[in-house]
C-alpha cells in the first residue's frame, strides 16, 4: 500500500512538472499615454496541440482592444482561426480559437497562438489576463497547462518631472531679478520697459542690483 502511494506520488509530480504553459508576453511593460501595445499569446511544453479556446480580459479605462491576428504557431495549418469579439465597454474579447483538421497528430512546437493589439487610453495600471482557457489534443482531450497574464502601465507623457519646475522657476527668478534695471547685450543695455518689467521707484533703485551682462 506504502508502495502504491510512493508511485502515486511520483506520477503526479512527473505530471506537473511536465505539464506547459500558456502566456501572455511581454510578462510586464511600462508605455507613455497613447502609445500602442501588442501582446503575444505564447505556448511552452504542450504536446500534440490540436485545437485551443480563450478569452482575454483587461481594463477598459487603460486600454483598447484593436484586433487579434493568428500566430505563427497555427497560421499555415489551422482551419478555422476566430479572432474573437472585442468588447471594450467591459474589457473582454472573447471565443479567439483555432483548430487544425483531420487526423492528429497535432503540434508539440513552442510558439504563438495569436497576436492582440491595444490602443492606451487612459493613465493607470492593466493587468491582462487569460480566460476559460481550453487547449485540446488530436483526441480531444484536455491539455494541462499553467497560465500567467501581465500587468502594463500607462504613464502620461504631458506631465514634467519635478525637477523640471525647479530650473524652469529658477531661471525666470534669475531673468526678472536682471530685468529690473535692463539686460546688457553686449554693448547694448535692453531698456525694463522693453522687457514689459515696469521702472524701479527712487528707493528701490539704492537696493537693487546693477545690469546683469549676458
Amino acid at each position: 500500500m506504502k508502495l502504491f502511494r510512493i508511485v502515486c506520488l511520483i506520477a503526479l509530480c512527473c505530471c506537473a512538472m511536465s505539464a506547459g504553459t500558456i502566456s501572455l508576453q511581454p510578462s510586464a511593460t511600462t508605455l507613455t499615454l497613447g502609445s500602442p501595445l501588442t501582446v503575444d499569446v505564447n505556448v511552452a511544453g504542450l504536446t500534440d496541440l490540436y485545437a485551443f479556446q480563450f478569452d482575454i480580459g483587461f481594463n477598459p479605462a487603460v486600454f483598447s482592444a484593436s484586433g487579434v491576428t493568428e500566430g505563427a504557431l497555427f497560421s499555415s495549418i489551422g482551419v478555422f482561426f476566430s479572432p474573437g469579439f472585442i468588447d471594450n465597454t467591459t474589457g473582454t474579447i472573447t471565443f479567439i480559437g483555432d483548430s487544425l483538421s483531420g487526423p492528429g497528430p497535432g503540434v508539440s512546437t513552442n510558439g504563438t497562438l495569436a497576436t492582440i493589439t491595444f490602443s492606451s487610453i487612459g493613465v493607470g495600471s492593466s493587468s491582462i489576463d487569460l480566460a476559460n482557457i481550453i487547449l485540446l489534443d488530436s483526441n480531444l482531450a484536455d491539455i494541462a497547462a499553467t497560465a500567467s497574464g501581465t500587468t502594463v502601465t500607462v504613464s502620461d507623457s504631458a506631465s514634467p518631472e519635478p525637477g523640471s519646475w525647479l530650473l524652469v522657476g529658477g531661471a525666470l527668478a534669475v531673468f526678472l531679478g536682471a530685468a529690473k534695471k535692463g539686460v546688457r547685450f553686449g554693448r547694448f543695455l535692453v531698456p525694463a520697459s522693453l522687457l514689459g518689467v515696469r521702472r524701479p521707484t527712487r528707493s528701490e533703485e539704492h537696493t537693487s542690483e546693477p545690469p546683469v551682462t549676458l
